[in-house]
C-alpha cells in the first residue's frame, strides 16, 4: 500500500500518536504539536503521505456516515501537505482521486486521476478509477476509451484487454469490438505465459458472440477451443450439446449430452435434448428421457412433456402443450412430427399431410436426410399425387448417395408435374450413372419444352466431355453460348474442352471471358493461372491469378497445388514443396486426394535431389491413376537408385 517500508516499531507509534495528540495541549511535546496538524520541515513530507494512507484506511473501515467523511477529509489534508516534498506526485494524485471518489466528488476524483496519469502513464490504478467513474455515470464509451488509452501504453496487458472485451460485450453490446479484443487476448496467450483462465474465457465469450449473430459453426469451434484449454469445462460441454441440437447435428448433440450427463445426470434440459434426439430417430429410449425432462418451467420442459404425452397417445394433453411451444418456436422439428402423428390418429388427413411435409422440409434443410425420408414417405402414403413430396424424396436420396432411388423419385415427380429444371437434373443423374443415351433423351425433352433454353445444350456438352468426345462437346457448349454469352460456367467448361483439343489460345481466351462475366470466379482465376504455369508462360501473371483465386477461396487444396506449381516454374523449389505439401494435407482433409498433386510433389523432390521421396510420391500418383509419363519416371529413377 505505502511505497515506504514501515517497521513494526513505527507502526506501533502511528497507532499510539493520536492518543498523544488528544492528551497534549498547546504546551505539549514536539510530537504532539506535529500531530496537531502543522509538522515541522523535517517531517512535513513523506510521513504526511503515510498519515494520509492511515486516515484513508480508517475511513474504508467505516461504511458510511460523518465519521467516514471526517477521516477522508483528514486523509486529503495529509496528501495535500505531502505534495510539498515533490516526491512521487503520481501516487499522491492517485490517493487524492480515491478519497474524492469515496466522498462522491466524481469531478475532483477524475481530475486527480488524470493528473496521476500525466505524471506516470504506466500505473493501471488511476485508469481503473477513471473507468469506474465513467461506469457509475453510465458513460460507457468514455469508459472504453480510458482502457484503450492504457492499452496504447501497455498493449500486452492481458487483464486490461480482457476487461475491455467484457465491457464491449456486456455494457455496450458491441460484438465486433468485443470479439477483436478477445481474439487479441488469445493471440497474446500464444506469445507469453499467462493464466489459462483468460484464454479459456475469451474462447467461451467468442462462442457466445458467434451464437448471438447466428454463426453456429464458429460457436462450436470456439466451445471446442475452450475444451482444448480445459477439457472439464462443463459449461462449454453443455452449450456444445445445445448448439449441436439447434444445428440438428444429432450425433454430436448426443455425444456432448452424454458427456455432460456423466457429471450432471439429472439435468432436465439435457434430458430434453436426448429425448428429442431419440424421438426424431423413432427410438423407444425417447420415452425415458422425455419423462425425466417434462415440466412447465421452460420451453424445453413443455416440449418434452408434449412429446412424452404423444408417445403415450395422450393426444389431448399433447396437442395443448405442443401448441404452446409452437407460438414461440415454430421451426421445432419434433413438434411438427408429433402433430402429424396426432392428426393422423384424429383422422384429419389434410392436417397430418401438411405437418409431415413441414417436418420433412425442416429435417431436409437441417441435414437430417434419413429422418426427412421417413416424414416424406408418410406424407406420400396420405397423398400420392403431390410432385413436391417425391422431389424431396429424390433430393434426400441423392444427398445420401443413392442415385438410383433418387432417379426413381425424380421420375415420379416429373411424371406428376413436368419441369425443365427437373428434366435437366434427371438427365444429369443418368449421365453420372453413365447411362448417356437416357441422359441425352431428357435433355432433348427439355429442349422441346423450352427451345430457347441454353442449358440443355450445355448439359449435352458436359455429357460429351464425360464421354471424351471433345469435338461434340465444343459444338454443344458453343450453341449454349450463342443463346447466353453471359455465363461464367459455359466459358469455364469451354476452356476445358479447348485445352483437351490442344487449343491453348482458345482455352485462355475462354477463361478471360469467364472472368469478365464473373470477376469473383475463383476457379477461373486458378485455371488460367495454372494453364500459364503448366505451359511455362507468363509466370509472374500466373502467380497473381492463383493468389487471387486463393484470396477468394482460402484453404482450397487444388488452388494451393497451383500455387506450388507456379513456384516450381519460378525455380523456387523449397517454396514450391511447402505449398504442394500443404495442398496434399488440405486435399486429404477433405477426402479428395489428387494424383496430379502427388506427381508435382515427386517432381519437386527430384529437383531438390531427394530421389527416394520423389519415387514415393510418383508411386502414390500412379497407384491412384495410371499414367504413362509417371511410370516412365519411376522406371528411370528407380534404376538410378539401384
Amino acid at each position: 500500500m505505502c511505497p515506504v517500508k514501515i517497521s513494526i516499531s513505527l507502526l506501533i507509534l502511528l497507532i499510539a500518536l493520536p492518543c498523544v495528540v488528544a492528551a497534549g495541549g498547546q504546551g505539549g511535546s514536539r510530537s504532539a504539536q506535529k500531530m496537531n496538524g502543522r509538522p515541522d520541515a523535517v517531517e512535513s513530507d513523506w510521513s504526511r503521505y503515510s498519515w494520509g494512507l492511515y486516515y484513508k484506511n480508517q475511513a474504508l473501515r467505516v461504511h458510511k456516515g460523518p465519521e467516514r467523511e471526517a477521516y477522508l477529509k483528514k486523509a486529503l489534508a495529509c496528501f495535500g501537505e505531502a505534495t510539498a516534498s515533490g516526491a512521487a506526485p503520481e501516487k499522491i494524485y492517485f490517493q487524492q482521486a480515491e478519497c474524492h471518489f469515496y466522498l462522491n466528488d466524481l469531478a475532483r476524483s477524475l481530475e486527480c486521476a488524470k493528473k496521476s496519469i500525466a505524471v506516470n502513464n504506466r500505473d493501471m490504478r488511476p485508469y481503473n478509477r477513471i473507468y469506474n467513474i465513467h461506469l457509475r455515470q453510465k458513460n460507457f464509451e468514455a469508459a472504453a476509451n480510458i482502457l484503450e488509452d492504457y492499452l496504447k501504453v501497455r498493449p500486452d496487458s492481458v487483464q486490461v484487454r480482457f476487461i475491455l472485451a467484457g465491457h464491449y460485450y456486456k455494457n455496450m453490446s458491441d460484438m465486433d469490438r468485443a470479439a477483436a479484443q478477445y481474439k487479441k487476448v488469445i493471440e497474446i496467450s500464444g506469445q507469453q505465459p499467462i493464466e489459462d483462465y483468460y484464454k479459456e474465457q475469451s474462447c467461451f465469450n467468442l462462442a457466445g458472440i458467434a451464437y448471438r449473430i447466428g454463426d453456429m459453426e464458429q460457436a462450436v469451434a470456439m466451445y471446442q477451443a475452450v475444451l482444448d484449454v480445459n477439457r472439464d469445462n462443463l459449461e462449454a460441454i453443455y452449450y456444445l450439446a445445445l448448439t449441436h441440437m439447434e444445428m440438428y447435428d444429432l450425433e454430436a448433440a448426443e455425444r456432448y449430452s452424454r458427456q455432460y450427463m456423466e457429471k450432471r445426470p439429472g439435468d432436465t434440459v439435457i434430458n430434453s435434448v436426448l429425448g428429442r434426439i431419440f424421438y426424431l430417430r423413432d427410438d423407444v429410449r425417447a420415452l425415458g428421457y422425455l419423462g425425466s425432462a417434462r415440466g412447465t418451467g421452460s420451453m424445453s420442459a413443455i416440449l418434452a412433456w408434449g412429446l412424452y404425452s404423444e408417445l403415450l397417445r395422450n393426444d389431448g394433453q399433447a396437442e395443448k402443450l405442443l401448441l404452446t411451444v409452437l407460438k414461440f418456436a415454430p421451426k421445432t422439428v419434433s413438434l411438427h412430427l408429433a402433430m402429424a402423428r396426432i392428426n393422423t390418429r384424429k383422422g384429419d388427413t389434410a392436417a397430418a399431410f401438411n405437418e409431415y411435409v413441414t417436418a420433412g422440409m425442416l429435417m431436409y434443410n437441417s441435414g437430417l436426410f434419413d429422418e426427412s425420408k421417413r416424414a416424406f414417405t408418410e406424407a406420400s402414403r396420405i397423398n400420392d399425387g403431390v410432385a413436391g413430396v417425391y422431389y424431396y424424396l429424390g433430393k434426400a436420396h441423392e444427398d445420401t448417395l443413392h442415385p438410383s432411388l433418387a432417379l426413381h423419385y425424380f421420375l415420379k415427380a416429373n411424371g406428376l408435374q413436368p419441369d425443365v429444371d427437373l428434366m435437366l437434373h434427371i438427365g444429369y443423374l443418368y449421365g453420372v450413372k453413365k447411362e448417356y443415351d437416357s441422359a441425352i433423351a431428357y435433355f432433348n425433352r427439355a429442349t422441346v419444352k423450352e427451345p430457347g433454353n441454353s442449358r440443355p445444350y450445355f448439359f449435352r456438352g458436359l455429357i460429351s466431355i464425360w464421354r471424351e468426345d471433345y469435338a461434340t462437346a465444343e459444338r454443344n457448349i458453343q450453341r449454349a453460348i450463342s443463346i447466353d454469352d453471359k455465363s461464367e460456367t459455359y466459358y469455364f467448361y469451354l476452356a476445358i474442352v479447348m485445352e483437351k483439343r490442344s487449343k491453348l489460345g482458345k482455352a485462355i481466351e475462354s477463361l478471360e471471358k469467364a472472368i469478365r462475366n464473373d470477376p469473383r470466379s475463383a476457379r477461373s482465376y486458378n485455371y488460367l493461372g495454372y494453364l500459364y504455369a503448366d505451359n511455362n508462360i507468363k509466370i509472374d501473371e500466373s502467380l497473381i491469378l492463383v493468389r487471387k483465386a486463393l484470396e477468394l477461396e482460402p484453404g482450397n487444396g487444388a488452388y494451393t497445388d497451383s500455387l506450388g506449381w507456379v513456384y516450381y516454374r519460378k525455380g523456387d523449389y523449397r517454396q514450391a514443396l511447402e505449398k504442394l505439401l500443404a495442398a496434399e494435407e488440405l486435399l486429404n482433409r477433405s477426402k479428395s486426394p489428387d494424383p496430379v498433386v502427388y506427381d508435382h510433389i515427386g517432381d519437386t523432390y527430384l529437383k531438390l535431389g531427394k530421389i527416394e521421396e520423389a519415387l514415393k510420391y510418383w508411386n502414390k500418383s500412379s497407384g491412384m491413376k495410371k499414367n504413362i509419363a509417371i511410370e516412365k519416371k519411376i522406371r528411370q529413377y528407380r534404376k538410378k537408385e539401384q
